[in-house]
Order: C-alpha cells, then sequence, then structure tokens
C-alpha cells in the first residue's frame, strides 16, 4: 500500500482513500449477499461468524505477513487496546449480521445495516474530533442515508 501511496503523491491520497472506501462497499455489499446464502442454505449465524472471521484472518495474514512483525514490535499497547476493540466491534458486527440475516430480508438488513455513517458521525464527534472535522454536508449526507434507510424499511414493511 505505500508503494502505491508513494507512486500518486499526497494528493492522490484522498483518491486512493475514495477507491478503497468503493472497494470496501462493493466487498461488504457482497459479503452480506453471500452471508444471506450461508446462513439460509448451509449453516447457523454463529458458524457463518466463525468461518467468515477466519477465512478473514487467513487473507489478512496472507496479504500482509511481511509487516506483521515490524508492526507488531512497533505498535503501543494502548494501539493494541484500540485495534482489541476495533476487532471486537467487527467481530460483534459480523455475528449481528449474519443473525440478522438469518432472520430478515437481505434488502431489509442490508440498507439498516448502511445506517452505519450516522454512529460513525456520533463516534468521531466524541472520540475523533481532533482528528476529523464534521461539516454540514458530512452530516447531510449521513441523514440523508438515514432517511433511505427509513424509506427502505418502512416500505417494505408496508408491502
Amino acid at each position: 500500500m505505500k508503494n502505491i501511496q508513494s507512486l500518486i503523491g499526497n494528493r492522490g491520497n484522498i483518491w486512493l482513500g475514495y477507491a478503497a472506501a468503493i472497494g470496501a462497499a462493493v466487498a461488504y455489499g457482497a459479503s452480506q449477499t453471500v452471508g444471506k446464502h450461508v446462513t439460509s442454505e448451509f449453516a447457523p449465524p454463529l458458524v457463518g461468524t466463525g468461518f467468515s472471521l477466519v477465512f478473514g484472518f487467513m487473507y489478512v495474514s496472507i496479504m500482509f505477513h511481511r509487516h506483521i512483525p515490524n508492526d507488531l514490535r512497533t505498535s503501543s499497547r494502548r494501539g493494541f487496546l484500540w485495534f482489541g476493540l476495533s476487532g471486537i466491534a467487527s467481530a460483534s458486527g459480523v455475528t449481528l449480521l449474519y443473525f440478522a440475516l438469518s432472520n430478515a430480508p437481505l434488502v431489509v438488513v442490508s440498507p439498516v445495516v448502511a445506517i452505519s455513517p450516522l454512529i460513525t458521525l456520533t463516534l468521531v464527534h466524541f472520540l475523533l474530533h481532533k482528528l476529523e472535522k464534521i461539516t454540514r454536508r458530512t452530516i447531510m449526507g449521513t441523514v440523508m442515508v438515514v432517511l433511505g434507510v427509513v424509506i427502505i424499511t418502512v416500505s417494505k414493511a408496508l408491502s
């Protein structure tokens, strides 16, 4: 990743970030679709969660195995605490997503999960206010996402 960043320079980092965000959206969308299939046809949610996290760990380990020893040496204990909290939140999200997918339609679960920007915005305000700037544009975009979720959820419930 650092090689790519050095090639495009500092101005290109924002575009790399946008591209990575789009890639993350594609990956999360695909994982929800696969998760619905898994929990409907093959395994209960906890089994799906376990396999998902194990395969995810293997994938990340293979992709970034060269960086792991150095990152472990240079990371602070406080950093490990934050990584741990992030991992717990992520694993909880996957587990709850699979439970939701096993009990509700994907077309409802996916938009509801999409309210995560509202949660992120709230947490940024309280935890990262020195690192991130929340603008009116960001708030309006978040409100539009949440309104879209409400419209989809209500329309699905009424039909």
